[in-house]
């Protein structure tokens, strides 16, 4: 009996296991041999995803499963998945909305070059979210380097400092032209 109640916690395990990490849960078999299950049962099953296999599952609402997949990656240095944790918690998706921790997966991406982590690295020094403090300089550097890296919004936002004088930026009619050009031509 106590044999049996140990092989059924290794299969429950296991299934549990499996389901978590986003897998097909197996349908437990007759065997006699107890399934074999290890402390890395997790990483197996997520292994051979990358980054857009987080974003896919953050495309179709899996917001727990783009975190599982992307946190590893992240945590490994890989730029999208930096960039896609910052987005889980920018926006509050299957955790708690906090800016701080935001920024802490933002930051290394936009170092890296990540065009929309240097937008959304911009926007928090503009508003001074996350524990930043406000800072217009900062703010215009991000966003400088986000245009300058193909992100629409940056070039649009870049292109209203110059043509209204925002930001600190000067007014100028030929630099807020270059960007609203630049906004509207395809990636």
């Amino acid at each position: 009996m106590y044999i049996r109640l140990t092989t059924l916690g290794m299969v429950l395990g296991a299934i549990s296991t499996l389901v978590l990490a986003g897998g097909m849960a197996p349908v437990p078999t007759q065997s006699s041999a107890p399934p074999a299950v290890t402390a890395s049962a997790t990483a197996q099953a997520l292994a051979g995803t990358d980054a857009k296999d987080g974003a896919a599952a953050y495309e179709a609402g899996d917001y727990d499963k783009a975190r599982r997949i992307w946190q590893p990656l992240a945590e490994k240095g890989d730029t999208r998945a930096q960039s896609g944790m910052g987005k889980l918690y920018e926006k509050g998706r299957g955790v708690r909305r906090d800016y701080a921790t935001a920024i802490k997966w933002y930051r290394p991406a936009a170092e890296k070059g990540d065009a929309e982590s240097q937008y959304r690295l911009s926007v928090a020094y503009g508003y001074g979210l996350g524990g930043l403090k406000k800072d217009e300089a900062k703010a215009v550097e991000w966003l400088r380097k986000a245009a300058e890296n193909g992100q629409k919004r940056a070039q649009k936002s870049l292109a209203r400092g110059y043509e209204d004088g925002l930001y600190g930026l000067p007014r100028d009619p030929e630099k807020a032209k270059y960007w609203y050009d630049k906004s509207k031509t395809p990636e």
